[in-house]
């Protein structure tokens, strides 16, 4: 069997228990009166299928579990594992992909820069075996670039970026790199001392990935329009958000979270759809903010 009967095949599988749980004969039901599935021949053996199970598994990150008392396979659900989360939603993503192709506009992407994914793999291996990385890196300002030597330590995603989080080798400050401006990537050999930095708990209180600022953690309260409030109610802005009133005028929303500018420019970014509730003191600052943007007109 090839390569490509293989994958379309997982593909099949994975599609299918999505759906809901089958016994080994259902699936082979299901394939069989699949116009593309009896093209490609995907019908199957039981022993093969187990073979499948712990390939889907190991390449796409999703088990595939039986209930012996109902004779039933499914996908096994892992909501509290961020990681196998991502993994599906990446797969969901890859399908999507696979079948529009040839369909004409029946799947949009913006437009947007690489986010410099093609780094991942390398950076990922200095960062599990303690290894210096050099690169040159992009700087916004001036659009010039700059020599980096660095002790990798993770890679963090924020705001639909991807940075890498690194000791700076010249003034040994931990710093943020952002995946898309890097250029020239190098692995050496040379191997450095493990950094004691928990990521986990360096960002608990952030936004986006500004970090090692000045400004406290301290309790917001944000009032949205009904409108915008149902929004943010479903796609949180924080990990501490939570509801403290909801009613026909307003939802109000409290956060555990430092105030930083990328907090504050996404405050912004809601425009009369929002209200700082608390702090005073951020509210003074946002009230400044939108001072200066009427100035401008």
């Amino acid at each position: 069997m090839s390569v490509r009967q293989t994958i379309k095949r997982h593909f099949k599988i994975i599609s299918l228990l999505q759906k809901k749980a089958m016994s080994f004969e259902e699936l082979q039901d299901e394939i069989s009166v699949d116009p593309d599935s009896i093209e490609e021949k995907l019908l199957t053996s039981q022993r093969t299928f187990q073979r499948d199970m712990l390939d889907i598994a190991s390449i796409y990150g999703i088990e595939i579990t039986s209930d012996k008392s109902r004779n039933l396979y499914y996908i096994k659900e892992d909501v509290k594992d961020e990681s196998t989360q991502r993994l599906r939603e990446n797969y969901d993503l890859l399908n999507a992909i696979r079948l529009s192709k040839g369909m004409g506009n029946s799947l949009f992407f913006e437009q947007r820069k690489a986010l410099g994914t093609k780094h991942m793999a390398g950076l990922l291996y200095a960062v599990q075996n303690l290894l210096v990385v050099e690169f040159e890196y992009l700087k916004f300002w001036d659009g010039s670039l700059s020599q980096r030597r660095v002790y990798p330590i993770s890679l963090k995603e924020a705001r639909n970026r991807w940075y890498l989080i690194a000791q700076d080798e010249n003034d040994a400050v931990i710093k943020n790199f952002s995946l898309d401006r890097i250029e020239n990537l190098n692995l050496t050999r040379d191997p450095f001392k493990p950094i004691d930095y928990d990521v986990e708990k360096e960002f608990e209180t952030s936004f986006g990935i500004i970090n090692g600022t000045e400004e406290e953690a301290a309790k917001v309260i944000l009032s949205f329009t009904p409108r915008e409030g149902r929004y943010v109610q479903s796609l949180p802005l924080h990990t501490s958000q939570e509801l403290v009133e909801e009613n026909d005028k307003e939802i109000k929303f409290s956060y555990f979270i430092r105030p930083t500018y990328d907090f504050k420019m996404e405050i912004l970014s809601y425009g009369d759809q929002v209200k700082v509730v608390a702090p005073v003191s951020l509210q003074q600052q946002i009230r400044e903010q939108l001072e200066k943007s009427i100035a401008q007109y």
